[in-house]
């Protein structure tokens, strides 16, 4: 399955459609929520009497207004697992106008029509920008980004189901901060630190904004600004992401990252805006779903380790240099620890295939061999 993001133009009575649309999502969203907990076939029965009491549901698809249960539905269940695993969970918020940004057609309810418009029922044909062919089409997702309106177009394509590995196209990546991405080849990627060098300008438009009377025309211009520069921040972002994974991926067959949780990294409160703005997260998931194999390392030691001997070298991040008292190596940190990188992650590759065949499995498989051929080993 893959997702394709279209930028959609509405006209501005198909805008009304849309916003409606949302406020009638969330409506049922909230009406909902006010009555848990019920099941999925619960939700979905209610909403079904709901549509007589409230006619003005009749005016959405069935299946924008199902995939609410749904939203719901799987929500529960995740607050259920989290408690499973001995997490402290709070309940499910009612969902604000200006946080329910999105609705979904799943199975039915839309198309591609010929003069390459989508349409949606209820709403009708919408001009979009269809940057690639789309076949196949299981969903279309609806999203307001800003002023903007996007269509999230899901799709079941075919993929190979075998592809040819070759080792010797293998990279180990340490990721960072001073430097966005250093790899065992030597080849270093400088971090762009997109946020850092906006913060000025978002700080002025989250002053002015601070100080507009809230609901007033105003209020929603310097709204408009601060989600513009965001919207400029975060695709600048994407765009360097989507370049850097798109050369490891055609480089190399391959690849190996640092197991890195981010989560836990921020609660380093120096360092955490920069962490992510680096968007380690979004870089790794861009890898896995263009590379042919990405393979995830544990990063334990991995800067400290020295990559000729093994020899452990402690040092500060403020230390960019790696010197080994043992044998002399003397390299950049970040190109000895993607070394080790490549280094662990082709000893536990190694280890994978071994682990295939086992002396039971073989042994199993000579017996049934001598029992079909009536030959004794």
């Amino acid at each position: 399955m893959r997702n394709y993001k279209f930028r959609l133009y509405p006209t501005a009575l198909q805008e009304r459609q849309f916003v409606e649309t949302l406020d009638g999502c969330r409506w049922v969203y909230n009406y909902l929520l006010d009555r848990q907990p019920l099941s999925r076939e619960d939700m979905q029965f209610m909403l079904t009497e709901l549509k007589i009491t409230e006619p003005f549901l009749r005016n959405y698809h069935s299946k924008v207004l199902q995939m609410v249960c749904h939203q719901i539905d799987t929500a529960n269940k995740a607050l259920r697992a989290l408690k499973k695993n001995g997490h402290k969970i709070g309940k499910l918020r009612y969902a604000r106008s200006e946080d329910y940004n999105s609705f979904t057609y799943n199975q039915s309810g839309f198309d591609i029509t010929i003069d390459n418009k989508l349409w949606l029922s209820k709403i009708g044909k919408i001009a979009i920008r269809l940057h690639r062919k789309v076949s196949n089409i299981k969903q279309v997702k609806v999203k307001r980004e800003g002023k903007k309106w996007y269509a999230i177009i899901c799709c079941q394509i075919t993929m190979p189901i075998t592809k040819f590995v070759d080792s010797k196209k293998s990279v180990g990546i340490d990721v960072g901060i001073t430097k966005f991405a250093h790899d065992s080849d030597g080849h270093e990627i400088g971090n762009p630190q997109f946020l850092k060098k906006m913060l000025n300008p978002l700080k002025r438009a989250s002053r002015r904004l601070s100080r507009r009377q809230k609901g007033s025309c105003n209020y929603e211009k310097a709204k408009t600004r601060l989600q513009i520069l965001h919207e400029k921040i975060r695709n600048k972002r994407n765009d360097f992401l989507h370049k850097v994974s798109r050369y490891y991926s055609k480089h190399y067959d391959l690849i190996f990252l640092e197991k890195l949780r981010v989560l836990n990294m921020t609660k380093n409160h120096s360092l955490a805006r920069a962490i992510l703005d680096s968007g380690w997260i979004t870089f790794g998931s861009m890898l896995r779903y263009k590379a042919t194999q990405v393979i995830e390392i544990l990063a334990t030691n991995t800067s400290i380790d020295c990559s000729k001997c093994g020899n452990k070298v402690p040092k500060s991040l403020a230390v960019r240099i790696h010197r080994c008292n043992k044998c002399q190596l003397v390299l950049d940190r970040d190109y000895n620890a993607a070394l080790n990188i490549l280094q662990r992650g082709l000893k536990s590759l190694l280890l994978m295939e071994r682990e295939e065949v086992t002396p039971v499995e073989t042994e199993r498989s000579l017996k049934q061999e001598s029992e079909a051929t009536g030959i004794v080993r």
